[in-house]
């Protein structure tokens, strides 16, 4: 009896995929458009990732799972691509709801687990990008242990965003040693803290700056001596370009080196990823943080722009609108590549006049290398 009702579950269970199959299709076997794909995945988190065998149609490819799913296929292929991270990322969460602990691979459909590895590389690697634990499977952490990490965690992340305001500038790992060893199981890098807390640059243009309306007559000529080296070199000081007495008394005076130079309308040369290479575990030792000397792989406002140099961004900028995607040094002729490196110092930095951030010119330019152009 009891084989008799599995069975008869199975033969439920196919029968209900076939019927909605057949109402998925249409006659078309074609995924045309955003509509008839977004039915496809629909149909995939609600009926196939509930199938109770994992490996349903796994390897047939003469089935319509295989056909319309599978990674192999041409359509399965378009299927995974109108998925984003994010959508793959809030599935792990949904799954990990549901069975109350991690979702272990073997717990998740194939299709979905085919999408999630080719996404993110490895298991783990996705598992930690949707924020949960990588002890998975039954025996791994429930739900509301992770709910409480969680929680502990946000809490140390909101003590770095609150220093990081506080100082006006970037917090070092040193600083915060307590914060350190309660995020040394989540993080590896400082630039990996900083990024979940929310510490950027224009977070602290934002909040940490402010006008003091009574400085005295010699913090006023200091900075004085600051704008006049700025607007000679075409950009803000970098770090061991300014006599340090002469930065020390602005930093004791204005509170930061972002506020003093706030005062004479400017802000501090950044580099793309702080604290890129430094530990915050056991390996400390290893660290190697010294201040970038110079702008090499830094942002910053480029200065005395020229109007031949305006109309060069403001191409660009008409570029970005009309493709929708950053552009590329191939797209502008080679004389006007080099001006803009003469007077923005990088590609990057180019980009980044007209507020296109370092991330998503790499992006742009990682599709296009995969696609040969």
């Amino acid at each position: 009896m009891a084989g008799e009702k599995i069975l008869h579950t199975e033969k439920r269970t196919v029968a209900y995929l076939c019927c909605s199959f057949l109402f998925i299709y249409d006659g078309d076997d074609k995924v045309n458009g955003d509509k008839t794909i977004n039915k496809y995945k629909q149909h995939l988190l609600t009926v196939l990732c509930r199938q109770p065998d994992k490996k349903y149609q796994m390897g047939n490819q003469n089935s319509p799972v295989w056909y319309h799913y599978a990674l192999g296929s041409k359509e399965g292929k378009k299927l995974y691509e109108s998925f984003s991270d994010e959508e793959l990322l809030q599935f792990l969460r949904d799954t990990a709801r549901e069975l109350n602990h991690t979702p272990s691979q073997k717990e998740v459909f194939w299709i979905m687990r085919e999408y999630i590895k080719r996404r993110f590389g490895k298991w783990p690697y996705a598992l930690r990008s949707a924020g949960l634990s990588t002890s998975a499977g039954k025996g791994g952490v429930s739900m509301e242990a992770q709910d409480t990490a969680k929680a502990q965690r946000d809490a140390l992340l909101r003590q770095v965003k609150e220093k990081a305001i506080q100082l006006g500038r970037f917090p070092h790992p040193g600083e915060m040693p307590q914060v350190c060893r309660g995020l040394k199981n989540h993080y590896r890098l400082w630039s990996e803290v900083l990024q979940a807390a929310g510490v950027t640059a224009k977070l602290l243009n934002e909040k940490s700056v402010y006008k003091i309306d009574d400085l005295e007559p010699e913090y006023l000529m200091m900075l004085e001596k600051v704008k006049a080296y700025a607007y000679e070199q075409g950009r803000s000081p970098a770090h061991g370009e300014i006599d340090p007495q002469i930065k020390k008394a602005l930093i004791a005076r204005c509170g930061s080196w972002r506020n003093a130079l706030f005062q004479i309308g400017l802000r501090p040369v950044t580099a793309k990823k702080p604290f890129q290479n430094i530990y915050i575990d056991y390996r400390k030792s290893e660290n190697r943080h010294r201040h970038t000397e110079g702008t090499q792989g830094c942002l910053y406002k480029a200065l005395n722009l020229q109007e031949e140099d305006q109309a060069l961004l403001a191409t660009l900028r008409m570029m970005y609108r009309k493709n929708g995607k950053p552009p590329l040094p191939k797209d502008l002729p080679k004389e006007a590549r080099g001006r803009l490196h003469e007077v923005c110092g990088s590609w990057v930095n180019t980009l980044y006049q007209i507020g296109i951030k370092p991330e998503e010119y790499y992006k742009t330019l990682k599709e296009e290398n995969a696609h040969g152009k």
